[in-house]
């Protein structure tokens, strides 16, 4: 398997966009049923019976999102010339669907960080091919 070139700033980046993103995910149960205590708290009712495990797999995406996140970064730790499709693609077509539910949503504020995080990745794989091509041409 071909192997990129070693970057700590890539992968630096890949860690902190990645993990983040896992970490949110996973984070995203809690943070709901906190808000929703303290709604019932303000309300003086009962809150609902609460679920972690249920609250993460109500949507079967984001458990694949954090799988694909997570194997993102084990590439980029090995190096894997497969890095790319891993850590650039979740953010592609997430970015995707922030286009198309803009217009019925208010997902238009996550359309230009997801921008940002694409251009930096393109940018440090861009740098990490084009420098394995030329090393590849020097040893020929």
């Amino acid at each position: 398997m071909r192997r990129l070139n070693r970057n700590y700033w890539r992968l630096g980046w890949v860690l902190a966009v990645n993990g983040a993103v896992v970490v949110l995910q996973l984070t995203g149960p809690v943070r709901s049923y906190h808000d929703q205590q303290l709604l019932h708290q303000a309300m003086r009712t009962a809150p609902p019976v609460f679920s972690y495990w249920k609250e993460l797999f109500s949507d079967p995406w984001v458990p694949v999102l954090g799988v694909i996140l997570l194997v993102g970064i084990v590439a980029e730790v090995r190096r894997n010339a497969l890095s790319p499709i891993f850590n650039v693609s979740p953010f592609t077509f997430w970015l995707v669907l922030a286009f198309r539910d803009s217009f019925y949503s208010k997902q238009l504020l996550l359309i230009f960080p997801l921008a940002v995080v694409i251009v930096v990745d393109l940018v440090f794989y861009a740098f990490a091919f084009r420098r394995r091509q030329a090393d590849a041409a020097k040893s020929c």
